[in-house]
């Protein structure tokens, strides 16, 4: 019977966790809700609804307005989020900061879950 030498295990058992979507050293998952706090809140809000503290409106859209967002495709929020809208002067473009899957992440898992008066972040979870 013969062996394998300790590396060559070793080779195999990485070559195997590489084939399985995982590396020796899987990037940190970004934190999407504490992006939105640091990037976002400023035009949509602490709960996504585009209204400041004080009720004023900001200039984002309003994630929590079931009837303005039905028309809105993941597509086109996530293409709004990497490229921005009109040029850049309205809402800035992300794409140096969120990769194309991270943007539809934080679409589907952030956006579209906006409650109007529960904030998208906060400290504790």
């Amino acid at each position: 019977m013969k062996f394998l030498a300790p590396r060559s295990v070793a080779f195999l058992l990485m070559v195997g966790m590489v084939g399985q979507g995982q590396s020796a050293e899987a990037p940190a998952k970004k934190n999407l809700r504490a992006f939105y706090a640091l990037n976002c809140v400023v035009c949509h809000g602490t709960d996504g609804s585009a209204r400041a503290a004080d009720g004023s409106k900001l200039k984002g859209q309003d994630f929590t307005n079931t009837k303005d967002m039905k028309g809105m495709t993941d597509e086109k929020m996530t293409k709004a989020i990497l490229k921005g809208l009109f040029f850049g002067k309205r809402m800035p473009a992300f794409k140096d900061q969120l990769s194309e899957a991270e943007a539809r992440e934080m679409v589907r898992q952030v956006l579209r879950k906006a409650e109007k008066g529960k904030p998208v972040y906060s400290e504790t979870p």
